[in-house]
């Protein structure tokens, strides 16, 4: 019952998560053991014929309840920083944080196809719809009595789950015809769940003062499993589309394949569609589903055991070791890119959570990005604005080493004094083959093609100078005066020769 105790009240821990998806590099072109994870169809036509990444770590939390106030990353390693503080007016309050794992990943593309696998953790979780009030009551050890207020929540969502995925990726080239190139792709996932904690309060009316808790109103529901090792199984699925205006006809091409001589054709602009995370998982270890429901009034409520409260004074339906389905944090994606020349992009991404509140699971959190970037085979530079939930804004930035990546979603704190409410970290290590090595073989000897005239033959091109006669032996080519068998020698027969033609004409 310790798990009611974190959902019901209070949300105490404060601890939830959204998925931050790597912005500075999840649209590169030589990145694919990345760019997968947005779009499924991005391994197809990728810059890079082999990526083996070998590990990789996404760290990212985001709030705007609690923050550092001018806060400077110099000053602060130099001992040099404001006590955090609480920020009540405005908004509903969230908290966002996220971790995830990379373990190897693989991705080949050549010719039509992009293919390859994964092998990520994650531990995603999402919080919404909590009162300015309520998140004030909860850091705060003491407030005046004269401070009351009333609390009305609706259908306040709390979750968390992590687990293990196993997958595999698979594009192709769908059409292509003159200047333009369609490509589909999707990762199929096999899921081993960790954890699950979820609770949703459909509706709470209270009271609240420094030493009460009335509550006048309770209907909340709760989901949880006793953490462990393949506590559950499942499947997830990726699915995305990409379509490209091409600088140059693609009916023949192919990508990093000695078919197009490894020569790879430039895009004027991309557009990308895709669905993320559709599955579930279902646990079935050590279990726990309650439906909560009823009024009381807790004395004391910061020092008394809300266990003990929920079982006495409220109505409680429990099952033990049911099964439970959780959602994937569900989310639609569009992203866009345009060709500025000279190895400079710009990209766009919109992400939107599609999980409803009242289904057991993890939601997405929603963002709109816009990302400059410039790229080569051997750096890339990416400098993300992200807008978090559609109004929180980030400027962050991201730089690639061949397949070293490093990166963040904040930079602010670095280069300036600012009011921080979060931060963001990810890097990746691996190693690429971005050409195709059949394609560094010596081209064949060059055989120029033979020109005959007047009873000799001429090799053209870069041997232009040697000749070989009618019989096949090589000598230097003799001149005529234009008579079949006659040769001239030296200026006099030359200029004989010139002084016959000039006097027939006349």
């Amino acid at each position: 019952m310790k798990r009611i105790y974190f959902i019901f009240i209070a949300l105490i821990c404060f601890l939830t998560a959204s998925a931050q998806e790597k912005l500075g590099i999840a649209n590169s072109n030589y990145s694919s053991t990345n760019s997968i994870y947005l779009n499924p169809a991005s391994s197809v036509d990728c810059r890079t014929l082999m990526q083996l990444n070998l590990v990789g770590l996404n760290i990212y939390m985001m709030n705007n309840q609690a923050y550092l106030p001018k806060f400077n990353v110099w000053d602060a390693s130099k001992g040099d920083m404001q006590d955090p503080k609480i920020k009540t007016t405005g908004f509903k309050k969230f908290l966002d944080v996220k971790a995830e794992v990379n373990a190897p990943t693989f991705i080949l593309s050549n010719k039509e196809i992009g293919i390859g696998f994964f092998i990520r953790g994650r531990a995603e979780a999402s919080i919404k719809n909590i009162p300015a009030e309520l998140a004030q009551l909860l850091v705060q050890t003491k407030i005046d009595t004269s401070s009351q207020f009333n609390i009305d929540l609706k259908n306040t969502r709390v979750s968390e789950m992590s687990w293990v995925e196993y997958g595999i990726n698979f594009g192709k080239m769908y059409f292509k015809h003159g200047k333009k190139l369609i490509a589909w792709g999707g990762n199929l996932k096999y899921l081993t769940g960790i954890n699950l904690a979820y609770g949703n309060i459909f509706r709470l009316n209270a009271n609240v003062s420094d030493t009460q808790f009335d509550v006048q109103n309770l209907r909340a529901k709760v989901r949880y499993n006793q953490p462990g090792w393949n506590a559950g199984r499942g499947v997830g699925l990726d699915i995305g589309i990409t379509y490209k205006k091409m600088l140059n006809y693609v009916d023949t091409y192919f990508s990093n394949s000695q078919k197009s001589n490894c020569k790879y054709i430039d895009y004027k602009y991309k557009v990308g569609v895709s669905l993320l995370d559709l599955g579930a998982i279902r646990f079935t270890n050590k279990t726990f589903k309650g439906d909560i429901s009823g009024s009381t009034t807790i004395n004391d409520y910061k020092h008394t055991n809300i266990d003990s409260i929920i079982r006495a004074d409220f109505n409680l339906t429990q099952q033990l070791n049911e099964p439970i389905l959780a959602s994937l944090p569900t989310a639609i994606s569009l992203q866009g890119d345009l060709n500025l020349g000279h190895h400079f992009y710009v990209n766009g991404t919109w992400i939107q959570g599609i999980t409803a509140a009242r289904i057991i699971g993890v939601q997405k959190a929603a963002l709109i990005s816009v990302a400059p970037r410039f790229e080569t085979r051997n750096i890339e530079i990416a400098v993300p604005v992200t807008f978090h939930r559609y109004i929180y804004p980030q400027v962050g930035a991201a730089i690639r080493f061949r397949t070293l990546v490093i990166g963040m979603d904040n930079i602010l704190p670095f280069i300036a004094h600012t009011n921080t409410y979060g931060a963001n970290f990810y890097f990746n290590l691996g190693i690429s083959i971005f050409k195709n090595p059949k394609c560094k073989k010596s081209s064949p000897r060059y055989n120029p093609p033979k020109i005959k005239y007047e009873g000799y033959t001429f090799l053209s091109g870069r041997n232009k100078k040697k000749s070989v006669s009618a019989n096949g032996q090589g000598q230097a080519p003799e001149r005529t005066n234009g008579r079949k068998g006659r040769k001239s020698s030296g200026k006099k027969g030359k200029k004989k020769g010139v002084f016959k033609k000039r006097s027939q004409k006349l």
